[in-house]
C-alpha cells in the first residue's frame, strides 16, 4: 500500500491516506499511455466532409459533342472537373481519424499514470469539499493553502458537486473533473491530482485488481 498526503476541505494537512498498490504502485506502460493519449485526440478530430469525384458523379456517359467540325475543344465527358456538373478534383475523402482501444488497455494507461503521479509526489486527496453557493475566491483561498496557487490543478470529483464545479470553472490554472469523465490527456495536462477522497475510492473499485 502507497501512503499521500491527505487534507481536510479547508486545505489544511490530515495526515497521510493509504491507497491500493494494484492501481497507484503498478507498471508504467509508456506504450498504453501514447496509445491511449493518441487516440483521445483522435477521437476529437471531426471526420471530413466528403466530395464525388469524377467516377462518383452521374452522368455523362455519352460524349456531349462529335470530336472534330464544331470549333469547340474536344470533350468526352461532363463527369471532369472543368465542368459545372463534374467532380471534384482532389477534394476532402471523407477521413475518418476515429480510434478504438481495447478497455484493458485503456485502464492499464490511467493506473500508469496514477503510479507516475504518486512516484512523482504530485498526486494528493481531499476530503469531499462542498459549497453552499458557488464561490471562487474560496477555491482560490484553498490552492493557496495547498501550496498550489501557480500550479495547474486538476481536482478528481466521485459525483456532480454543482457549487464546487461552478466555484473552479474560472479559474485557469484549474478543472474540476468528474471520475465517470476521467481521461489521460487531462492526467497529463495538469501538473497536480488532487482526488476527493470518495473518488480515491472509487477508483480502486474500478480499475483495482
Amino acid at each position: 500500500m502507497v501512503s499521500v498526503k491527505k487534507f481536510d476541505p479547508t486545505g489544511a494537512e490530515a495526515g497521510e491516506v493509504t491507497l491500493q498498490d494494484s492501481v497507484f504502485a503498478t507498471r508504467i506502460a509508456v506504450q498504453a499511455v501514447q496509445e491511449a493519449v493518441l487516440r483521445q485526440l483522435a477521437n476529437k478530430r471531426r471526420a471530413n466532409p466528403h466530395t464525388l469525384d469524377r467516377s462518383e458523379v452521374r452522368g455523362g456517359g455519352k460524349k456531349p459533342w462529335k470530336q472534330k467540325g464544331t470549333g469547340r475543344a474536344r470533350a468526352g465527358s461532363t463527369r471532369g472537373p472543368l465542368w459545372r456538373t463534374g467532380g471534384v478534383a482532389m477534394g476532402p475523402d471523407f477521413t475518418n481519424h476515429y480510434q478504438a482501444l481495447p478497455r484493458k488497455v485503456r485502464r492499464q494507461a490511467l493506473r500508469s499514470i496514477f503510479t507516475d503521479k504518486v512516484r512523482d509526489g504530485k498526486l494528493s486527496v481531499i476530503a469531499p469539499v462542498t459549497y453552499e453557493t458557488p464561490k471562487t475566491k474560496r477555491v482560490v483561498a484553498l490552492l493557496e493553502k495547498l501550496n498550489l496557487a501557480s500550479t495547474k490543478t486538476l481536482f478528481v470529483l466521485a459525483d456532480r458537486n454543482e457549487n464546487f464545479e461552478k466555484s473552479v470553472r474560472n479559474l485557469p490554472r484549474a478543472k474540476a473533473l468528474l471520475l465517470s469523465n476521467i481521461n489521460p490527456h487531462d492526467l497529463l495536462n495538469y501538473e497536480r491530482v488532487v482526488l476527493f477522497e470518495d473518488a480515491a475510492r472509487k477508483i480502486e473499485e474500478v480499475f483495482g485488481a
